[in-house]
């Protein structure tokens, strides 16, 4: 294994913590990111106990904004692309609160899923989505009927035991059913410099090459591979038994080929990545010297940003659209979460959109904050300043 990013030592990056927890504060885990030599697969080699990661789960699929509209079209491409008919039987993986398997229920297909926290499963529960509380593995598999079709979306990426994971899916698997996984895909996430879903519970970071192997060792043989926006990029993959007669597209091998003329593999282009993120980091430091800041966005994927450009202990509060985050303190730092109304009330001359991949909404629904003389900074993929907009 090669170490190929040095990444700050956190706490669990999506824990924030209420006053009345037991526990206001988590031990700090490495998130240091390797390549293996061999077969080329790019992961985490620090594993934090799944416990600690989702024991003060509070994400659920229907807060994220883009989330609905994409799963619809998800649904009605899966749908299409394999002509399923109801009643077949769709289970999803890391099914949270259900959104995604609503999309297929509503079509007419018998439908479940599983799920490691409580919390979430009972909101599915609640939408009529049958969701086992626990995590996919043998043991659970054994109890199910064959599926047609077995789903698991941004989850492949958080399994240990990934091979167990995938003999598990084999298992579960119909002779002529499909399993359809969606994962952020590495090339995108360097090209695009996403470098914000690098954490502890995204253990692996797939790419078509080293998945390719992988599933034919696990008896899965990977026909087909689409691009899709979602996550800075990502890669939503059809596998099916390697005793289907179904045969691979060409856009597996295509897709492979360009992964290897890229570079992908190659340690200078994480040399390149470290010295992007210096330079962003150093930018950004001089630009909000003197400031009072705060960062817009209690999330995972802000917690990184943060502290990866070496901001955290430089913000005030947090402010967040979902009341849910509000109220609560960041991990690590224990920053407050508070609403955007804090902008108003706090006026901080500078706020940091954390959530950037939302900036133009924040920007929209916040422009009292910049009339006011506050100003938004967007600091990734390139810094920059958001400009006031005349009323």
């Amino acid at each position: 294994m090669y170490l190929i990013l040095k990444m700050p030592l956190l706490p669990p990056v999506d824990n924030f913590r209420k006053l009345d927890d037991k526990e206001l504060t988590l031990p700090q885990f490495p998130m240091d990111l390797y390549i293996c030599k061999e077969c080329k697969h790019v992961q985490l080699l620090d594993v934090v106990s799944p416990e600690i990661l989702y024991g003060n789960y509070i994400y659920t699929s229907s807060s994220s904004p883009d989330l609905d509209r994409h799963f619809t079209l998800y649904a009605d491409r899966v749908v299409d692309r394999l002509q399923l008919k109801p009643p077949a039987r769709i289970l999803d993986v890391g099914s949270n609160d259900g959104l995604f398997l609503s999309k297929f229920k509503n079509k007419g297909f018998e439908v479940c899923g599983v799920d490691p926290s409580s919390y979430v499963a009972s909101l599915a529960e609640k939408m009529g989505i049958p969701t086992e509380v626990g995590f996919f593995d043998h043991a659970l598999v054994a109890k199910m009927q064959k599926m047609d079709l077995v789903t698991a979306n941004n989850v492949f990426s958080h399994a240990d035991d990934l091979e167990g994971f995938a003999t598990a899916v084999h298992s579960v698997l119909s002779d002529a059913g499909v399993f359809v996984f969606e994962v952020s895909y590495l090339k995108d996430m360097i090209d695009n410099f996403v470098v914000d879903y690098i954490y502890h519970e995204h253990l692996c970071y797939h790419s078509v090459f080293p998945l390719k192997r992988f599933l034919a060792s696990c008896q899965l043989k990977l026909v087909h591979v689409e691009r899709v926006p979602t996550k800075g990029g990502s890669i939503r993959c059809y596998a099916v038994k390697s005793t289907n007669p179904v045969q691979p597209s060409p856009i597996v091998d295509q897709m492979i080929a360009e992964e290897m003329q890229s570079g992908l593999y190659d340690l200078d282009t994480y040399r390149d990545l470290e010295q992007r993120i210096t330079h962003l980091r150093e930018s950004l430091r001089k630009l909000i010297k003197g400031h009072q800041i705060a960062a817009y966005g209690a999330s995972a994927t802000s917690t990184v940003l943060n502290a990866l450009l070496g901001i955290s202990e430089s913000i005030s509060f947090i402010v967040d659209d979902n009341e849910r985050r509000q109220s609560r303190f960041s991990p690590g730092h224990l920053i407050p979460v508070l609403s955007p109304q804090a902008l108003i009330d706090y006026r901080p001359s500078m706020t940091i959109i954390s959530a950037w991949r939302f900036a133009e909404d924040i920007i929209n629904k916040n422009q009292l904050y910049q009339q006011a003389g506050g100003r938004f900074i967007i600091p990734f993929p390139t810094l920059r300043q958001a400009h006031a907009r005349n009323c």
